[in-house]
């Protein structure tokens, strides 16, 4: 913590994201919502991730007096649970349930609360790399990263009304996209799917449209994307099938502050970081 009249203080946040293909630590001005610096981590062959993270915590540039907070969001399996039905004394074993092959000795299943969409998401975090994070910021907040986007995805949907029109939200990830649904400011569905190509998403995506019931002349798929180029071709498939194919840009997704802006930022933690600054 800074010394007491310390005026040159400023205090920043740390955001590490942890994903199939690595890390990434972004530090972040809370008082101009903008990124300071941001950077990825591949791993290491025959290097634990927990260690890698030690070794990059341990860094000057994200372990100082300056950064004051830190959040991390993790792009792992998630599965979620009504509110109303939620207990979290059965948490662990839910998750454990809905995912048969993970390590439970291994892993420490957290939660995320959703009061918004009146839902809950279990995630499970890799107890050695939440004792090596926590060494370094006791006061670490952990999150689910697909309960960040949704809860911004439900706020633009309720902005951004369509009289009499329905609407499926697709998100890009590393490894495929994410899809959400909502219907009278709830959750209607949520579910990832991992693809290699364009024809693979669009096979996932059309699948789940009909299974909503959803009308091709009528109602509205959205791409999400931070630039249209992410999202182009895709657009072009999908648009074969489905009238109305919209495409909303993270600016426009994140209004009115810099961080919208940052490509290198994933859409998951722009709205982590846009719900927390």
């Amino acid at each position: 913590m800074p010394a007491t009249g310390n005026k040159s203080y400023h205090p920043l946040s740390l955001s590490i994201r942890l994903h199939a293909d690595g890390f990434s630590f972004f530090v972040c001005d809370p008082q101009t919502s903008s990124l300071v610096r941001g950077e990825h981590f591949a791993p290491v062959d025959g290097l634990p991730l927990a260690q890698q993270l030690q070794q990059e915590l341990s860094k000057p540039d994200y372990f100082n007096r300056q950064i004051d907070q830190a959040y991390v969001l993790l792009c792992s399996p998630s599965t979620r649970v009504p509110l109303e039905e939620f207990h979290r004394d059965e948490a662990a074993a839910l998750y454990g349930l809905t995912f048969a092959g993970e390590d439970m000795d291994a892993v420490r299943v957290a939660y995320t609360i959703q009061p918004q969409l009146e839902s809950v998401e279990l995630y499970a975090i890799p107890r050695d790399v939440e004792e090596t994070i926590l060494q370094f910021y006791p006061t670490a907040r952990f999150f689910a990263s697909r309960a960040m986007l949704m809860e911004r995805l439900l706020r633009y949907d309720e902005d951004t009304p369509v009289e009499g029109v329905r609407r499926v939200f697709l998100s890009p990830e590393e490894q495929g996209f994410s899809l959400y649904a909502f219907e009278d400011g709830h959750l209607r569905f949520a579910n990832s799917f991992a693809t290699e190509s364009t024809a693979d998403a669009l096979y996932y995506a059309l699948n789940a449209w009909q299974s909503l019931g959803l009308q091709p002349l009528k109602d509205h798929l959205v791409l999400c994307a931070a630039a249209v180029s992410d999202v182009e071709a895709l657009h072009k498939a999908l648009s074969e099938y489905v009238l109305h194919v919209d495409i909303v840009l993270h600016s426009e997704l994140f209004p009115r502050v810099p961080l919208s802006g940052e490509k290198q930022v994933p859409a998951d933690l722009k709205a982590l970081l846009l719900n927390r600054l």
